[in-house]
Parts: C-alpha cells; sequence; structure tokens
C-alpha cells in the first residue's frame, strides 16, 4: 500500500503558529512524508521545493452568525486559580458554536479530489499545531492500522471532551468523499446539517465529524495515543477578533455568571494587564458602565443583572461579548477552596 499522504489545513495568521508550522513541516519532511497543504490564511511560505501540493484559498468559509444555528455541543469547564494565597475553583458548562465546521469541510472534500488524483488511497490530517513526539506516525500512533476492518476506513483518537479528537486523524480517501457533499455555500452547508440532524444544529466539528464517521472507524485509546504526543493543541481554536467559539473566554480573558447569575466573575489569565470595560444594570435598573484594570492573573466579582456587556483592551473597536441573563442559562458555580 502507498504510504498515506500527510494533509495539513493550515490558518496561519501570527508568527507563532507559523514557527510551529514551520517546525511540524520540517519533520514531516524529514520522515519522508509526502505533505499536501491548504491554506485560507498564510503569512508567507517558501517550501514548495520540500512538499507535493499546495494550495491558497483566501476565502475562508466562517459560520459568523451564530444565532443561525442551534448549539448543541456542551463544553465542560473545571478551572483553577489563585489569589492571595487562596484558591477558586470554577466549574460548568457552556454551549459551543462549530464556527469553523464549513470551512473545514471544504477543505477536505476538495483534498479528497487532489489526492485522488495524485493515487493517495489513504491520508493522516493534521492540525499544524500538534507537537509530536516521534513523526514515524504508521510505527507509534497508527501502529494497528489494517488490524480490523474499521481501521481501514479510519482511526481517531477518543476524547473525553467532545465525541472524538479530531487534531489528527487517518482515513480512507474514498470513504471520506463519500460522506461530504458539495459545500459551494452557506446555504448547502445548512442542507447537510438539515440531513444529519434535522434542523440548524452547530456541533463543534469533533462531535460533528463523528457523526459522520462512528459506525464505521476504529476509536484509539486517549491513554495510549497521548504518550505519543508532546502537546495536542499549542493553539485554542479562534477566529482571531472575532473570539473564540463559546462566550467564556476571549483571548486572555475568562467571562462568566455564576452561582445562579448571583455575580460574574472576569479573570486575567495572560501575563499582561488587559482593561475591561464592564456594562449591565444595576438592582434599580439602571444601566451602569464601570472601566477595571486587570493585572495579570488578576480577577474581579461584579454585581450582574438581565444584561452583561464586555469589551477589553485585547478586542478590536467594534467588538463586544453579551450575555442575556435572562433567556441563556447559567450553569458556572465559584468557591473556594
Amino acid at each position: 500500500m502507498k504510504k498515506p499522504a500527510i494533509f495539513i489545513d493550515a490558518f496561519i495568521d501570527s508568527t507563532e503558529k507559523k514557527t510551529i508550522f514551520d517546525y511540524n513541516l520540517s519533520n514531516f519532511i524529514k520522515n519522508d512524508w509526502d505533505v499536501f497543504i491548504i491554506s485560507n490564511k498564510m503569512l508567507n511560505f517558501d517550501k514548495f521545493s520540500d512538499i507535493k501540493y499546495f494550495e491558497y484559498d483566501s476565502h475562508n468559509r466562517l459560520l459568523l452568525d451564530r444565532d443561525k444555528y442551534k448549539l448543541i455541543s456542551i463544553l465542560y469547564w473545571n478551572y483553577q486559580f489563585y489569589y492571595n494565597g487562596g484558591g477558586l475553583f470554577l466549574h460548568g458548562k457552556t454551549p459551543t458554536h462549530g464556527f469553523t465546521n464549513w470551512t473545514i469541510l471544504y477543505n477536505l472534500k476538495r483534498i479528497c479530489k487532489v489526492l485522488k488524483r495524485f493515487g493517495y488511497d489513504y491520508m493522516i490530517r493534521y492540525e499544524y499545531d500538534v507537537v509530536l513526539k516521534n513523526y514515524d506516525l504508521m510505527n507509534t500512533i497508527f501502529k494497528d492500522f489494517g488490524k480490523s476492518e474499521n481501521s481501514k476506513n479510519c482511526m481517531i483518537m477518543r476524547s473525553g471532551g467532545f465525541a472524538c479528537a479530531t487534531n489528527f486523524f487517518l482515513i480512507n480517501v474514498d470513504y471520506l468523499d463519500s460522506k461530504i457533499p458539495e459545500l459551494e455555500t452557506e446555504d448547502d452547508y445548512i442542507n447537510f446539517m438539515h440531513k444529519l440532524y434535522g434542523d440548524n444544529s452547530s456541533a463543534v466539528f469533533e462531535d460533528l465529524f463523528n457523526e459522520l464517521i462512528y459506525k464505521d472507524c476504529e476509536y484509539m485509546s486517549e491513554d495510549v495515543t497521548r504518550t505519543y504526543i508532546e502537546n495536542l493543541s499549542a493553539f485554542t481554536s479562534d477566529i482571531g477578533e472575532l473570539g473564540y467559539r463559546h462566550k467564556v473566554t476571549y483571548k486572555s480573558i475568562l467571562m462568566t455568571p455564576v452561582n445562579n447569575k448571583e455575580a460574574f466573575i472576569i479573570f486575567n489569565s495572560s501575563n499582561n494587564d488587559v482593561y475591561i470595560n464592564y456594562t449591565t444594570f444595576n438592582s434599580d435598573g439602571q444601566l451602569i458602565n464601570t472601566l477595571h484594570l486587570l493585572q495579570p492573573k488578576g480577577w474581579i466579582a461584579m454585581p450582574c443583572k438581565n444584561i452583561v456587556e464586555i469589551k477589553t483592551s485585547e478586542m478590536p473597536v467594534n467588538k463586544s461579548v453579551k450575555f442575556d441573563l435572562i433567556n441563556e442559562p447559567c450553569y458556572f458555580t465559584l468557591t473556594p477552596n
């Protein structure tokens, strides 16, 4: 059998991301992998002589209007932080939006056509920021390939968070191509979601992809697979200035109502000062607006009622994060320990 191709779906919008991307690319090349790349954002690229295929598509197909979709994936939180020698423990859950689903599916469909043209039966889809201990994947992570019929369709790691971990997986190209329709428009994507879920559901990609392959795939042990991995995801999934796939974090700021909406917690996880503009209603129903400076690892607990709107110095001018405390559930509890 021809060695699987490595497919990197690369969105590289910072020098830090480019450094990890270059590190992984050089390791794949050193280990004689044929590398195929599709990118919707790349600061620069000069490795054309070393790889098999590179495609740049400036159209990054993101699902920016989360109000069009039903959020069905839940992210569970357990977060520990410290202050003045004491500690706080935050736990809860938040609905999560698969804002990158369309572009990931589109690029997967596209690379299937390319790989068929090059004569590949299998590929390993690999996210640029997974750092491995050993890049001989067929003798480490995928050493059990071919030992079962399901492994010949797809091998993917189980995940303690979502249904599966899509940071990397091995898959049959024909099998994957049969699972994804043509998705030229967002309406095409929505129609596909109706076939899968019966409505405009927006699962995170881990849950959506599992819906496509769970009957036919080989699930690899998370504990065993992680022994081959240095870092599963060096960068959190985000869309730059538009924020993350849930409301609870924006860049370095964690923010959520807690304890049945009795208070609102804001925590700065970075090593830099961040300014916070906080707007809510007071107990008399008056709109109040306050400005706070959060020092590194600093936090504040604020009153909240009806709505909370937050702007930070990390956000662009036209960006804010809003919480509807009347209609949106609050699952978070904050306790000292």
